[in-house]
């Protein structure tokens, strides 16, 4: 498979995780049974979804947003900017959404970005940090960094998040996220891949400030150790519900995107499960589909889904695709 389709499938892989996650975002899994009933197509946010009230079908959320907003400073400046960059620009991208007032971020993003915007201590927050907004939007960098050296990538994955979260949880689970696009990349086995993650996070784990929070190794390793029991895909998500957990923590959200993208190995499939998951579903989609696209190519993905995903957001796979490329031979950490 071509390198480039395999890009285009984890950019594209991340945003419809997104777009499908959204409507039940951040709602308990019965009551998106309730309410919206099974997800399997792109869906208007529904208007009691205090979060997803703002998006219209197919649309992704702020975690697609930043994360293209990180790749293309990355790709500008063909290394990690400093964090007064990144600062400004998140802060620029704010505004124009009008994404203070409409709450649109986690919370560890948002304390960090109101002290950034006053000239104060951010460090204050990144340090406590252990909600999943580094996670969310690091996809694009594991198609830059290739999947040999996972000391750089926790490196790298360390200075670009520091704008918002400096913990040891969020590094490592960041570095998860990124390493396993990396790896499928590369075209390995994810076997192979859970591998080279557990591996990535104990090197990240030690570049954070340390905090009490769970092990998301640990609880990965504890979820793929159930999967030979659970007997179809519905076990597997109520298992990932209720023994990983899918809130806003690192701890969770990455560990059930991980384990569902092993499962799945699927963009479509693992954004259909992530959809109806309950929780944190379009950052867990958007984590777990990168993974998965990265693995399948953009050919995985169905091309009405493509073409909404473009047309819904203004956006082109093709053009981040060729960003990706030009930057990945000439990028210096």
């Amino acid at each position: 498979m071509l390198l480039e389709e395999k890009i285009a499938g984890a950019i594209a892989g991340m945003t419809l995780g997104d777009a499908l996650g959204m409507p039940g975002e951040l709602w308990p899994r019965q009551y998106i049974e309730n309410q919206i009933g099974y997800i399997e197509d792109f869906l208007d946010g529904p208007s009691d979804n205090e979060v997803a009230c703002y998006f219209s079908a197919g649309q992704f959320t702020d975690d697609s947003a930043q994360a293209l907003l990180f790749l293309e400073a990355v790709c500008q400046y063909k290394t990690i900017p400093d964090v007064k960059i990144l600062a400004d620009k998140l802060l620029k991208w704010i505004e124009n959404v009008n994404g203070f007032e409409k709450n649109l971020l986690g919370a560890s993003s948002k304390a960090a970005l109101l002290a950034h915007s006053k000239n104060e201590d951010y460090t204050i927050y990144t340090s406590k940090a252990e909600t999943n907004g580094a996670a969310m939007r690091i996809a694009p960098l594991g198609c830059i960094i290739g999947d040999t050296n996972p000391e750089k990538m926790a490196q790298a994955v360390a200075k670009i998040s520091r704008v918002t979260h400096s913990s040891d949880v969020t590094v490592a689970g960041a570095s998860m996220i990124a390493q396993a696009v990396a790896s499928a990349i590369s075209g390995k086995t994810f076997d192979d891949i859970m591998q080279d993650v557990f591996a990535v996070h104990d090197i990240a784990l030690k570049l954070g400030t340390p905090t009490y929070s769970a092990n998301s190794k640990a609880r990965l390793q504890v979820a793929l150790s159930l999967l030979p029991s659970c007997k179809n895909d519905a076990e597997v998500s109520q298992m990932v519900y209720d023994v990983v957990g899918t809130g806003v923590l690192s701890s969770e959200a990455v560990p059930a995107a991980l384990t569902i993208a092993y499962y799945c190995q699927n963009p479509e499939k693992a954004a259909i499960m992530c959809a109806n998951l309950g929780g944190d579903t379009d950052t867990i989609g958007a984590m777990a589909c990168a993974v998965c696209g990265a693995y399948t190519g953009i050919k995985a993905i169905r091309p009405a889904w493509i073409s909404t995903l473009e047309k819904a957001n203004g956006i082109n796979f093709k053009q981040y695709t060729d960003m990706i490329l030009a930057t990945r031979n000439v990028f210096k950490l």
